[in-house]
């Protein structure tokens, strides 16, 4: 995701990310130090910078480029930084690019794990952490690892984009060859059977794009529906992590349970939950799925506990206050410490809420993170 960060009234440029560099067309020398003018947009952009510098007060911003082929769809999304006395610093830029994929699909922006999170929510979200921002704006260094570790995530759904595009469009050309081939008058039937198991494994390749792209193509709208053949999807698209580890994955959902909800948000949730777990496994470890109607439910009369837990080392008790905290990981370089941020707040926009239980040692060595949903929840449209 290009990101940019600029001060004072005339729009200094201090920070750019290689995406943004890439949009503008520019080296990151040729525009850091000089005022901001390199969004698409033109006019009405730099309308809006004075806008949120003046006020305080984040906006958002979708315009189109009808120029090329396919339209192009900008969404501009800009927060102020905060001083003392919520005297405006600078302002933080996030731009989204959109493009036609297919007849029916939109390219993607932002993280499998944060994954999760749509271009108003991360507007809304950053408000949230305006505190944070503003302790951290004191020290150049701090301020750039939290916006590197914020565009970790967004690269990954970028990433997601660029590999389903460049997937789906030679796959139309080599399905299409499979038709051609099998229509062929005096094909032996050996090589016709080999041109089905070439198609089947195709048809693999195309599920895979589309679990891809539902995480970002789900309906806003909550649904009712079974619970699991969501977990099995889950479990597909994490297939290659599995047999990696050679974990034993067990679940346990009866076929009949329904929840209601969002799907694609909650399969992102338990997608991180259980990739969690295989990352804290060792080879040959286990992860287990439970699912149950439960009476114990902390406020409703009946709810879904739904438990993701695992065999691995644990989580250390002074760490285990702060696994929700954002930006917060114990995996090092290769977390970002959002992805069970991001599952809590999808989880309370659902009124819901999640456990954790860890320990080090003895029988019940390992972790165990429970989701705790209504039956009939009423669901929170806030986008925090």
């Amino acid at each position: 995701m290009p990101v940019a960060a600029v001060d004072g009234i005339g729009h200094i440029v201090r920070y750019v990310n290689p995406a943004f560099c890439l949009l503008a067309g520019k080296l990151k020398e040729e525009l850091l130090g000089k005022p901001f003018t390199s969004m698409p947009g033109g006019d009405e952009c730099l309308a809006m910078l004075d806008r949120v510098y003046r006020t305080g007060k984040a906006e958002t911003h979708m315009g189109q480029d009808g120029a090329a082929e396919h339209p192009f769809y900008w969404s501009y999304a800009m927060s102020p930084i905060l001083g003392e006395g919520d005297h405006s610093l600078g302002i933080f830029i996030r731009v989204t690019e959109a493009t036609p994929f297919h007849q029916d699909c939109i390219a993607m922006n932002q993280a499998l794990l944060i994954g999760s999170l749509r271009q108003h929510e991360l507007t809304e979200q950053a408000n949230g952490l305006n505190a944070q921002l503003q302790t951290e704006i004191s020290v150049g260094r701090q301020t750039q690892e939290a916006l590197v570790r914020s565009e970790k995530l967004a690269s990954v759904g970028r990433m997601a984009a660029v590999m389903a595009h460049e997937i789906n469009n030679p796959l139309d050309a080599i399905m299409n060859t499979l038709y051609l081939a099998e229509s062929t008058e005096g094909l032996p039937e050996s090589a016709r059977h080999y041109l089905k198991i070439a198609e089947g494994e195709l048809n693999r390749i195309a599920y895979i794009t589309r679990q891809t792209l539902g995480f970002y193509r789900e309906s806003t709208h909550p649904t009712t529906f079974c619970l699991a053949p969501l977990l099995d999807s889950v479990l597909d698209l994490l297939q290659a992590k599995i047999k990696n580890k050679q974990a034993i994955v067990e679940k346990r959902c009866d076929e009949r349970l329904q929840i209601t909800g969002i799907f694609g948000e909650l399969r992102q949730v338990f997608a991180n939950l259980v990739l969690n777990s295989l990352d804290a496994i060792d080879m040959h470890g286990t992860v287990k799925l439970a699912a149950i109607v439960s009476s114990r439910c902390g406020g409703f009369d009946q709810c879904v506990r739904v438990s993701v837990g695992d065999n691995g080392k644990g989580i250390d008790p002074a760490t285990l206050p702060r696994v929700f905290e954002p930006f917060f990981t114990t995996k090092g370089d290769i977390g970002n410490g959002l992805g069970l941020w991001v599952s809590q707040q999808i989880i309370a926009k659902h009124t819901g809420s999640i456990q954790v239980r860890s320990s080090r040692s003895g029988r019940r060595k390992g972790t165990v993170l429970t989701v705790i949903l209504p039956v009939q929840p009423e669901i929170s449209d806030r986008k925090d």
